[in-house]
């Protein structure tokens, strides 16, 4: 495996397949990944510290399967971060974990495979566009996050659900297309000022939107419109 790393100025640095530096190691600055990795039973890439771009040039970055407690990227208490595919990261308990991080930026990437494909926990300012996630358990699961989008995804057989947001506020859900889950979009009752715009739901089992589960909510508190679904809880949603 080759890495570039232009971190140096002009200079790039070069680590042989034989070494596994991006498994369970923090990383600064850009790089780009020019090989496909493979961390098995081991965290990936660690980032906790800002102003940092991953381009995953058409490489994978891949696990030891789901059902292991390991993450893919984890990103703790930094700042201005962006990872841009075409790439693709799978087969973690968690694909991508943001916590306690601003200004995040998810595009253009596949996601299979996965228990969580992009968790965030108190967080803001997060923007996942252009990305397709299929075959996870969840999808997206936002706590305690704010200021942020979901836009212009697709989502195509995650099983319990393709969005969940929880105790989350001023976050837009706009564009994306939503297909073969239990749950499309899932608010629980301590979410709100949340917008849900635009969204196509297709072949989906169970209800597409859903505030609270049935629990007392406040519909004012959110603005849901415009979407292409049939089943909410609720029924007035659709």
């Amino acid at each position: 495996m080759t890495v570039s790393n232009p971190v140096f100025g002009s200079s790039q640095l070069s680590i042989e397949e034989t070494d596994p530096i991006l498994c369970n190691k923090s990383v600064i600055g850009n790089f780009i990944l020019n090989n496909s990795i493979n961390c098995d039973f081991v965290n990936g890439i660690i980032i906790n510290s800002s102003n940092i771009r991953v381009d995953f040039n058409s490489s994978s970055l891949l696990g030891s399967g789901y059902l292991n407690p390991y993450t893919g990227i984890l990103m703790s208490g930094s700042s201005n971060i962006t990872l841009r595919g075409d790439g693709s990261v799978g087969h973690f308990d968690t694909g991508v974990l943001i916590n306690n991080t601003k200004n995040v930026n998810i595009s253009n990437m596949d996601f299979t495979g996965n228990k969580v494909s992009i968790m965030v926990i108190n967080s803001s300012e997060i923007s996942i566009t252009n990305n397709y996630l299929y075959t996870n358990t969840v999808g997206i699961k936002f706590h305690n996050v704010n200021s942020s989008f979901i836009s212009t995804n697709s989502f195509d057989s995650n099983d319990i659900s393709g969005i969940s947001l929880f105790g989350s506020y001023n976050d837009i859900v706009d564009n994306n297309l939503i297909s073969s889950s239990l749950n499309g979009i899932f608010l629980d009752a301590n979410s709100n000022n949340i917008t849900i715009n635009a969204n196509m739901f297709t072949r989906n089992f169970g209800v597409e939107i859903n505030l609270g589960d049935g629990k007392t909510t406040n519909e004012t508190l959110n603005l849901i419109f415009n979407n292409t679904c049939t089943i909410s809880i609720p029924e007035s949603i659709c």
